[in-house]
C-alpha cells in the first residue's frame, strides 16, 4: 500500500477528519479531503489519486454518483462509495456510476482496508485487460488474413477489418456476439457446420475448419473458406480464448497452402527452413503458422522448450510472409551481454560512447521490411524491455546516443520457453509487452508428445552429416530406432540431433547402432587414452558429451599414427593446425617414451 495516493470527498467535516486519521494510520497517503463534487474534479484535474473515497450524498450541484461517472469517464479514476444510506434507489443510483466498492457507514478499519485493497486490485487487473485489448486490436488491424479473437464464454472481444468484409457485420456490432452468430459455416452442399470452438477451449489443440466449408456472411451470400482456431493462453498457461484466423480455402488458391512434410534432405529451395512434421499435431501447427505469415501480423509469440525447433518455424513463418524478399535476422536475448544488447537491437550514433567511431545500424533497423526473430526474449534486460515496447506500438525507436526517431516497418516473432511465465511472476518481464507480443501464439510440442516425428527427423540428420562429414552411413538400424523411440528426448530436436552426429562419428560400419547413440546404457566405445591424457578429461555422469567423442576420436587417430600429427592429421581428414587446438583443448600429449 506504500505510495497509494487517496482523494476523501465527504461533507461532514469531523467524518473527513476521522476518515484521514484511520487511512494514514493503515499506511495509505490522502492527497487531500474536499466537500463536495465540483472540487473532487478539480483536485483531480491537478492530481491524479489512485482511488476516491466518496460519499454519495454530498453538498453542491453534483452529487456522488454523477462526480463518480464524470471522473471515470473524463480521468478512468475509480472511486469507492462510503456511504450511511443502503436503500434501493441509492444502491441503483450507485451501480449506474460503476463503483469499484460499497461501504455502509459505520465501518470496520478491516473492512475499509480490504475494500480499498481489492478496489486497486481490480482496477489494476481492468487497466491491463484494456491496454492488453488496443493493443491486440492495433496489431491485427493490419493483417490481410480475417482475425477473430474470442473468449472463453465464445463471445467475439476483437474482429479485424480482413474480417469485418468477409462477415459483413462490423466491429461495434459484432463486439460481444457469440461466434457462432457472426461466422456462420455451412456445407458445401449440405447443411450448417458447427465450429470446433469448445474442443480447443477444453483441450488447447489447434483445430483446422472443416475442408470444403462455405462462409455464410450477414447478406446471405456464401465464399469458400479455409483457417485455423488455435488457443490463446495468459501469462499464467490459462487458457482465456481462441483466435480464428481464417483466408480464402486452400482448394480455391492451392500455391498458398504449405508443405508440411519434407521427405527429403535437399531442399526445393535452399532460403527455405527444413520442416519436418509428419504428427499430426505438428501439420495442423504448420497450416496455422502458414495462414498468421499471410495475416501479416506485426507480433508472433513461439512458445515451446528448449530445443524444439522455435528458430526454425520463426524462418518458415518468414519464408512464408510476404516480407521473404527482405532480411531475416535473428537475435538471442541471452547470449549477448547486457551492455552489448541495446546497441546490437537499436544500433548507435557515431560518438555515443568510447568506441563508436561511426554509426552503426541495429537488428530491428537492419530487419526493416522483413522479419526480426528475437529468441529467448525473457532474458531482455526491463530497461531494453520498455524500449521494444515503443518499436512494436509506434513502429519507431532512437538509436543509442541519436536525438532522432527511425522509423521501421518489421515483423517481430519472439520466442520464449515456459519460464516467461515466472519473469511475469517475479517483475522481470513486463505484462504490458507480453500481451502486446502474445498477438498470435504458437506452442511447439515437445518431441516426445510427438514421436512420429523422430525416425523423419532422425533420417533427415543422417543426410544432413554424411553431407556434411562426406561420409556414408545408409541409416539407422532397427536396434538403434528402438532405443530412439524409447527415449524420453528432454531437450527436444536438438538433441535427437547431436545424438544422430554422435551416431555417425561414432559408427563402425554403414549402419548406426544402438551402441553408437550412447542412450539407454548403450556406451559408445572408448579407445586407451593416453599417459596424463585423462588429467584434462572432463568427468560426466551418465551419457558422453559430443566433446568426449570427439576426444576419443582423436586420441584413436594420434595413436593409430604412432603420434605422429601430420598422419594423425590426414586420418582425421582435418589440418594440422586444427588437430594442434583440439590436443591443446584436450590437453593431449604424446607418451614421454615416444
Amino acid at each position: 500500500m506504500e505510495g497509494v495516493r487517496l482523494l476523501i470527498v465527504e461533507d461532514e467535516r469531523i467524518t473527513a477528519e476521522d476518515l484521514r486519521d484511520i487511512l494514514t494510520d493503515l499506511g495509505y497517503h490522502v492527497i487531500n479531503v474536499v466537500s463536495n463534487g465540483a472540487a473532487a474534479i478539480s483536485e483531480v484535474e491537478q492530481e491524479t489519486p489512485d482511488l476516491v473515497l466518496m460519499d454519495i450524498r454530498i453538498q453542491g450541484d453534483l452529487d456522488g454518483t454523477e462526480t463518480a461517472r464524470i471522473l471515470r469517464e473524463r480521468f478512468d479514476t475509480p472511486v469507492v462509495f462510503l456511504t450511511a444510506h443502503s436503500d434501493e434507489d441509492t444502491l441503483a443510483r450507485a451501480k449506474a456510476a460503476e463503483p469499484l466498492g460499497y461501504i455502509v457507514k459505520p465501518f470496520q478499519e478491516t473492512e475499509l482496508r480490504a475494500t480499498i485493497e481489492m478496489a486497486l486490485h481490480k482496477n489494476t487487473a481492468d487497466r491491463q485487460r484494456k491496454a492488453a485489448h488496443e493493443q491486440l486490436s492495433a496489431a491485427v488491424d493490419t493483417a490481410g488474413e480475417g482475425v477473430i479473437c474470442v473468449d472463453a464464454e465464445g463471445n467475439i472481444t476483437l474482429i479485424n477489418p480482413a474480417a469485418e468484409s468477409w462477415t459483413g457485420w462490423s466491429r461495434s456490432e459484432a463486439t460481444g456476439r457469440n461466434l457462432a452468430d457472426v461466422f456462420r459455416l455451412v456445407k458445401r452442399p449440405g447443411g450448417p457446420i458447427e465450429l470446433p470452438l469448445a474442443r480447443v477451449l477444453r483441450d488447447g489443440f489447434l483445430r483446422e475448419l472443416e475442408p470444403g466449408a462455405l462462409l455464410v456472411a450477414r447478406n446471405g451470400s456464401g465464399r469458400p473458406v479455409g483457417g485455423t482456431i488455435a488457443p490463446v493462453r495468459d501469462h499464467s498457461g490459462n487458457i482465456q480464448g481462441v483466435v480464428l484466423v481464417f483466408g480464402d480455402s486452400p482448394g480455391k488458391n492451392a500455391s498458398r497452402e504449405p508443405a508440411v512434410a519434407v521427405e527429403s534432405a535437399t531442399p526445393v529451395r535452399p532460403a527455405e527452413p527444413q520442416v519436418i512434421a509428419h504428427s499430426h499435431t505438428m501439420q495442423q501447427l504448420l497450416k496455422f503458422a502458414h495462414r498468421v505469415a499471410a495475416s501479416e501480423a506485426s507480433t508472433i509469440l513461439l512458445e515451446g522448450e528448449s530445443g524444439v525447433g522455435k528458430d526454425v518455424l520463426a524462418r518458415y513463418i518468414h519464408e512464408n510472409s510476404k516480407r521473404k524478399a527482405n532480411a531475416f535476422l535473428a537475435v538471442n536475448c541471452a547470449a549477448i551481454p547486457e551492455t552489448l544488447l541495446e546497441s546490437e537491437l537499436f544500433g548507435y550514433e557515431k560518438g555515443a560512447f568510447t568506441d563508436a567511431r561511426s554509426q552503426k545500424q541495429g537488428i530491428l533497423e537492419l530487419a526493416s521490411g522483413g522479419t526480426a526473430f528475437l529468441d529467448e526474449v525473457g532474458e531482455l534486460p526491463l530497461i531494453l524491455q520498455a524500449k521494444l515496447l515503443r518499436v512494436l506500438e509506434d513502429h519507431r525507436f532512437r538509436r543509442l546516443g541519436g536525438t532522432k526517431d527511425v522509423e521501421v516497418d518489421l515483423r517481430v516473432v519472439a520466442a520464449t520457453n515456459r519460464e516467461l511465465r515466472r519473469a511475469i511472476e517475479q517483475g522481470r518481464f513486463r505484462l504490458d509487452l507480453y500481451y502486446r507480443l502474445n498477438v498470435i501464439q504458437l506452442s511447439i510440442p515437445p518431441l516426445r508428445e510427438r514421436k512420429e516425428d523422430i525416425l523423419p527427423l532422425a533420417n533427415f540428420f543422417v543426410a544432413l552429416y554424411n553431407r556434411k562429414f562426406g561420409i556414408k552411413i545408409e541409416g539407422i538400424a532397427p536396434d538403434a530406432v528402438s532405443v530412439l523411440f524409447s527415449h524420453d528426448w528432454p531437450g527436444n530436436v536438438r538433441e535427437l540431433r547431436n545424438i544422430i552426429e554422435r551416431g555417425m562419428l561414432m559408427a563402425e560400419g554403414k549402419w548406426i547402432e544402438a551402441p553408437s547413440l550412447g542412450l539407454k546404457g548403450y556406451m559408445p566405445f572408448a579407445a586407451p587414452a593416453a599417459p596424463g591424457a585423462n588429467d584434462a578429461a572432463p568427468s560426466v555422469e551418465g551419457d558422453p558429451s559430443l566433446a568426449q567423442v570427439e576426444r576419443s576420436m582423436v586420441v584413436q587417430a594420434l595413436e593409430k599414427a604412432g603420434w605422429n600429427q601430420t598422419r594423425a592429421s590426414k586420418i582425421l581428414k582435418v589440418s594440422r593446425d586444427t588437430l594442434r587446438y583440439k590436443m591443446k583443448k584436450f590437453n593431449l600429449k604424446a607418451p614421454a617414451d615416444l
